[in-house]
């Protein structure tokens, strides 16, 4: 007997009672909530069978971003083909798109998702999931294309519709497409507001345009149901503390570090780039945040996957950089460095020099570090994350000019800055004068 979930796609069970346990879930994915994996394991239980369910478990564990959770992944996928059960279609062609990145093969995974989701377009699932894979992978504008893909297959009333929109608002704001993706954004979280990533994606908005004061209300004032039991919590109260450095508020900044960023004994990998990120922005600003560093570091020792994610790799070596920690530096860069030359992401070759680049400025070598990202700045891109992440690089080359004396490319990367976003035009200029006392 086949059932069918909320949006219709056949799913190959005759329990009843595991729709509802994969609808609870969905829900919990969709808005982010914890815990949809607990929601999943006794229905899981009940019906070992349940193909969907298993599909569903291996891609809450890849949705985690985090090397360690590929084998958990695989026990998964393994689960769903050994069913009893004869797969329905979708299940067939999402089981074998998510095979290749349980065994570490994210790009690969994404384009079998590409066709997947063309012959698919309503399950909600894979949708989330790849729009995660586009971010991680730096597809910017697969963010936006490939919910626009599926729109047409959508109705307003549909479960999970808010869901939708909310991805194509941040699809939209990743491709510069300010004024739309705000008013999308906000519609979805008018129509549910639970819906994290739509809340995370109007952030981005005014990030990218330096409306700090409305970002700071958006995210304390406007919105609030991400901000506990929710897995974007730490990422949104990243958006929040660069909001207060935007505001040359530093010690705002560092105390949403000390409450809300640093490191739980829960916390995933993509916890731990916020974190990284943050400090490493703290310190280039001059803030001592130096007895912060080694408590995170030495949990990026512990969950660290080298080889799998350059997004991944690099915020793990800011922390060892950070912590002055050479013996773990050393070790993240020879984790880098065994990566096959012809690797599934087109871009690892770069990473070496990123974290060369990053060492480099930890040893005070600015100039160095300065002439490595260079080249580097025009292909940030492919080193996954959004653009107010990807930002970090081009502060890091800033920073470095202007450590070293070298006004001219400070100027020139200031000019560049302040093109994308004028608000900066005030604060960068004084830092400019900084740079001509140190030449």
């Amino acid at each position: 007997m086949i059932q069918h979930d909320a949006r219709g796609d056949a799913l190959s069970t005759d329990q009843p009672a595991s729709v509802a346990a994969y609808e609870q879930a969905m829900v919990l994915f969709n808005s982010l909530q914890l815990d949809p994996v607990a929601v999943l394991e006794p229905a899981l239980a009940q019906d070992p069978d349940f193909i969907a369910g298993h599909l569903m478990m291996a891609g809450l564990f890849l949705s985690g971003i985090d090397g360690q959770l590929l084998p958990a992944a695989r026990a998964s996928l393994d689960s769903a083909a050994a069913s009893r059960r004869r797969p329905v279609a979708r299940e067939q062609s999402l089981l074998a798109a998510l095979r290749p990145w349980a065994e570490g093969d994210m790009g690969q995974a994404n384009q079998l998702l590409d066709r997947h989701l063309v012959d698919h377009p309503r399950d909600l699932f894979a949708l989330q999931l790849t729009h995660m894979a586009d971010l991680v992978l730096g597809r910017s504008a697969m963010l936006r294309d490939r919910i626009a893909r599926a729109l047409c297959h959508w109705q307003p009333g549909d479960a999970g519709y808010s869901y939708l929109l909310g991805m194509h608002a941040f699809g939209l704001e990743e491709c510069n497409e300010y004024a739309r993706a705000e008013a999308l954004g906000r519609r979805a979280v008018a129509l549910d507001p639970h819906d994290t990533w739509a809340v995370h994606a109007v952030a981005h908005v005014y990030e990218m345009q330096g409306r700090v004061a409305e970002g700071i209300h958006w995210l304390t004032e406007e919105t609030e149901h991400w901000q506990q039991n929710n897995a974007l919590a730490v990422h949104n109260h990243w958006h929040l503390a660069l909001m207060h450095l935007s505001n040359h508020d530093e010690e705002a900044a560092l105390t949403l570090y000390d409450r809300a960023i640093a490191p739980g004994p829960a916390a995933m990998a993509l916890d731990l780039v916020d974190a990284s990120a943050l400090l490493w922005r703290l310190d280039l600003r001059g803030v001592d945040v130096a007895g912060r560093w080694e408590a995170l570091a030495a949990r990026w020792d512990a969950q660290a996957a080298w080889g799998w994610s350059v997004f991944n790799d690099t915020h793990a070596m800011l922390a060892f950089v950070g912590a002055g920690d050479t013996a773990r530096t050393a070790r993240g860069r020879a984790g880098m460095g065994a990566v096959p030359a012809v690797a599934p992401l087109p871009w690892w070759s770069e990473a070496g020099a990123l974290c060369e680049a990053v060492t480099a400025f930890g040893a005070g070598a600015y100039a160095r570090c300065a002439e490595l990202l260079l080249p580097l700045l025009p292909v940030t891109h492919g080193f996954g994350g959004s653009q107010a992440q990807r930002s970090l690089i081009f502060l890091t080359a800033m920073e470095a000019a202007r450590r070293a004396g070298d006004t001219a490319l400070f100027d020139a990367l200031a000019s560049e800055a302040v093109a994308r976003k004028p608000a900066l035009a005030g604060s960068l200029a004084g830092r400019r004068d900084q740079v001509l006392e140190a030449a």
